[in-house]
């Protein structure tokens, strides 16, 4: 069973731009972090971005410093991405980091990447409780299939939640303890979440697991604060183009 960590990232985001490409430490940027940290699932990796002259300097950065395939489709449809690339490298299951979530939990990737086999062959999301940028989702192939199918005539999907209700299989993930039920905030989106990226990763390493991290922010309040007030506008940016979703289906 061919298993991969696809990466989704570009540079044209809408609220804020040139984020994978953004400095968070001295010597690391946020896409330097998220491959770093892909690494530690000890799968193949590829970079899904577009075909966007704005993605070209991403790109060559990403060539120039990695050996990891890249994949080039779709701006607007990231499941289109994620299909085509699928299909080029051919693909049975395929873990999605967000570029956004700068201290995913590889470990709970790794884990769940493991329990599947050919008998076996799940699809996984997180669970609403879980602490938003530590997982997202691992499918298989005809799963991912599926969504595409329900999905292409939307010219702009960035937000998949709308389409899983196609999926009969799909499970939640049973996260440990510490990531449940916390008010901590590991994705980037906005200026404050860059703020509270470059403040973390000055005291913790960028490698450090996710359990290391809650902890160090449940003792540092300073830093952890830094951007949980922006949770509320995002979830409902959320919601909003599953809204939309809804809408331009029915």
């Amino acid at each position: 069973m061919n298993k991969y960590i696809i990466i989704t990232a570009r540079c044209n985001s809408s609220r804020l731009k040139n984020k994978i490409l953004a400095k968070i430490t001295k010597k690391f940027l946020a896409i330097d972090i998220i491959i770093l940290r892909a690494m530690r699932i000890n799968k193949p990796i590829c970079l899904a971005t577009s075909t966007h002259k704005s993605d070209d300097k991403l790109v060559n950065y990403v060539k120039k410093n990695y050996k990891i395939k890249i994949f080039r489709g779709d701006q607007n449809n990231k499941i289109s991405r994620w299909v085509k690339c699928t299909k080029k490298f051919k693909i049975d299951c395929v873990a999605l980091v967000d570029g956004d979530d700068l201290a995913f939990d590889f470990l709970i990737y790794k884990k769940y990447l493991n329990k599947i086999n050919k008998e076996n062959n799940k699809t996984f999301k997180f669970t609403d409780k879980i602490i938003p940028g530590s997982f997202t989702y691992i499918f298989n192939s005809s799963d991912l299939d599926l969504l595409y199918k329900k999905s292409k005539k939307i010219k702009k999907v960035d937000v998949i939640e709308y389409f899983l209700k196609y999926l009969k299989g799909i499970k939640e993930i049973e996260p440990p303890k510490f990531l449940i039920d916390k008010k901590i905030r590991l994705t980037l989106d906005y200026k404050d979440d860059l703020k509270f990226f470059r403040s973390l990763y000055k005291k913790v390493n960028i490698l450090e697991k996710t359990s290391n991290i809650v902890k160090f922010l449940e003792k540092n309040g300073k830093i952890k604060n830094i951007n949980y007030h922006l949770e509320e506008v995002w979830r409902k940016n959320q919601l909003k183009e599953v809204y939309l979703h809804e809408k331009k289906t029915n």
